[in-house]
Formats: structure tokens, sequence, C-alpha cells
């Protein structure tokens, strides 16, 4: 069996999208989904979004106006690990561009994301999504070990993130460093994401991180961004907009001193369409009775 998937680069994070509007997987295709994850012997990818059908299906023909408009549909996301996540900022993005551009929303939508909604706006190559308020968030949870490097902080933007400020993102070892703080007993038992700021001038930091789930750098991170922005504006004095460099290029936080209207803007490029053949990797669904 064939399925119709699209990849999709928002700012160097990869992602594979299926249209699973008539439910073809479960979301527990762990083992499937980390194959098709997997780079050079599959199509290979940060993770896996799923368009699904809102949860309130009536909801979507609603004519409210679009700030008050019920979401026109869920998106779910999945590491490159197969485990299914809370969200993904730079997939969210993704999941916009791909739901505007292929007539599934207008360009101002919201869609529903692990209960929560999420409001976007596509202009061409450029997505501009609101995130939820963050939470959990920790000024000083005394994790660092390092010398060198200033405690950031620890925030929920989605998922976890753990953030450091660093003189000089390209001397910093991720992988290893992102690993151990990854795994640091002070973020058990769900782990972190972690964070290396470079601020060099009064809006502007360089960005690095290791994201938890595909257990090494990527190029981008959309709730990482978000979080660094929010310490970089309560332990630097950063004034919003603050604009972001990451491996994978150029994102723009937008936020007020409550952190109550955070958003998230960068560019969304369409990669290739594609066939799979799911037959090849049978033995990886799960059949449950």
């Amino acid at each position: 069996m064939s399925i119709h998937f699209t990849k999709l680069s928002a700012t160097g994070n990869d992602f594979i999208l299926f249209d699973n509007r008539k439910n073809l997987f479960r979301g527990d295709e762990d083992e499937l989904f980390r194959t098709l994850c997997t780079r050079r012997v599959a199509i290979g990818a940060d993770g896996i979004l799923l368009i699904e059908k809102p949860r309130v299906e009536s909801l979507a023909s609603s004519p409210l106006p679009s700030a008050l408009r019920p979401p026109l549909f869920t998106m779910r996301y999945f590491n490159r690990d197969g485990r299914e996540s809370e969200m993904c900022g730079n997939g969210a993005r993704a999941t916009a561009y791909y739901a505007f551009h292929h007539g599934l929303a207008p360009a101002e939508m919201q869609f529903e994301v692990s209960g929560d909604l999420y409001h976007a706006v596509v202009d061409g190559n450029n997505v501009r999504l609101r995130m939820q308020k963050p939470w959990d968030l920790n000024l000083n949870p005394h994790a660092l070990e390092e010398n060198g490097m200033e405690e950031g902080g620890y925030v929920n933007t989605g998922v976890p993130h753990y953030v450091l400020f660093v003189p000089d993102v390209d001397t910093i070892e991720v992988t290893p460093l992102g690993m151990k703080y990854r795994h640091h007993p002070a973020f058990q038992p769900a782990g972190t994401n972690v964070n290396f700021v470079a601020v060099d001038r009064a809006a502007h930091f360089n960005l690095r991180t290791y994201e938890r789930g595909v257990e090494e750098e990527t190029l981008a991170c959309g709730t990482g961004t978000v979080a660094a922005a929010i310490f970089a504006h309560l332990k630097k004095q950063m004034p919003f907009p603050i604009h972001v460099t990451t491996r994978g290029g150029e994102l723009t936080v937008y936020g007020d001193a409550h952190f109550e209207k955070l958003e998230l803007e960068g560019a969304v490029r369409l990669v290739y369409h594609g066939e799979c053949n799911l037959e090849q990797f049978a033995d990886l669904l799960k059949t449950k009775p």
C-alpha cells in the first residue's frame, strides 16, 4: 500500500507530513515512524506530522470570525524516536503552511495540538504562530555544572526546555553537553531539551539546540527559540521582537512582559511530495485486537 506524504522544512527542522484525516495511522506505529525518519535508509526527518480531523468535527464550519473560530484540524507530532510529543513549534508552522497551500484552511487559521488552540497566519513562505502561555518557569533550576556558562532557566513552552547562556555557540559541544543536561536529575522523569544561547547585540542572539526525542542537535527548534527568547528578555533585558539565528536560518519571537502573546515567525519551505510504499514496512506496523 502506497501513501502520499509531503516533506517540509521549517527553518531547518524537516518533517514528513501525512494527511491522516482518514485515520490510516492510529498513532501507535512507533517502529514505523522511527524507521521513516531514519536518514539515508528511508525518507529521513526530525519528526512526523499528522493532520487529522478536528476533535469536535461540527465546529470546523463555524461562521465565527477568525479570532473566535474553532479549530479546523488537529495536528499530532511524533519525534524521530517514534514517540508522540506534546508540541513542536516549527512543526506547527509547517502544518499551517501545508494546510493553507492545500486548501484545508484559510491564511489565518486556528488548529488544535494536544488539547490547546494555536493561531497561525500564512503569508507566502512565511508563517507566524501564536504560542500558548508558557508554564513551569524556573529562573534558577541549579543544574549547571560547567564553567564559562550562565544558567538561563527552565520553562515549558509546549515541551520542556533548559536554557544556558554561552560566550560563543560555535565552540560548544552541543551533543555531549545536550545529552548530559537532557538526562540531568533536575529534569527527570520527563527530561528536557537543551538550548545554548550567545547574545551578540541588543535584540539578537545565536542559538543551538539539543532536542529530546531526536537525541541530537537539530538545525532549529521552534519551542526552544521561544524558551531562549523568554530568558533573554528576563535576564538580558532584551526587548521584543527578538531576532534569532539558528543553524537552519532566521526566526523572530514577538512577545509581551507577561508572555501572554508570544508569537514565533519564520520561513517554511516545501521540499518535495512523494509516495511511500508501506508494504516494505509491514512488519513494523503494530496490530492490536
